[in-house]
């Protein structure tokens, strides 16, 4: 449990990194690059799946489709920076590994469709899915926020950098 722990801390620790250096203006401005999206709604999605999977360990049951969306997530710094914060002191707390049911929108259909899973399972995924969005996030930095510096592996993938590292 502690790999996939320390892991995902590295993720959100990057992501207060990058925040850190951002104005509220700067994380709500829509980007061509990211398709009219801002990088403030790429850090709010990453942001919101932790904090639903993480908010939800103890009932066992959660579902990405139906989180709370927080739009402060996305054009406030400080909001952002909490609940990176939170999602860090909530990690620190996993032990062990725990059984849990996914509930996941399905198209066309108003049923839920549940699936099982384990919160180790979910920890990878929420990883890896935090460094697909940074790398969209830092393309758009490197191309309109030349001011932000991260780490050379910023949304470079694990097995990416391993596999570079051989």
């Amino acid at each position: 449990m502690q790999p996939l722990v320390a892991y995902n801390v590295s993720v959100l620790e990057k992501i207060d990194q990058v925040l850190l250096q951002l104005s509220d203006e700067e994380m709500a401005r829509p980007s061509d690059l990211l398709f009219g999206s801002s990088i403030g709604q790429h850090f709010r999605h990453i942001l919101e799946f932790y904090e639903c999977l993480l908010g939800h360990v103890r009932d066992g049951v959660f579902s990405y489709d139906r989180r709370q969306r927080n739009l402060l997530i996305e054009t406030e710094v400080t909001a952002a920076r909490a609940s990176a914060v939170r999602s860090i002191s909530l990690l620190n707390e996993l032990r062990e590994d725990k059984v849990l049911a996914m509930e996941s929108e399905l198209p066309d259909t108003p049923d839920m469709s549940s699936q099982m899973t384990t919160l180790k399972r979910e920890l990878a995924y929420l990883a890896d899915h935090g460094v697909h969005h940074l790398a969209m996030i830092r393309i758009a930095l490197e191309q309109e926020l030349k001011h932000v510096s991260f780490p050379d592996h910023l949304g470079v993938a694990a097995s990416t950098r391993n596999f570079r590292q051989r």
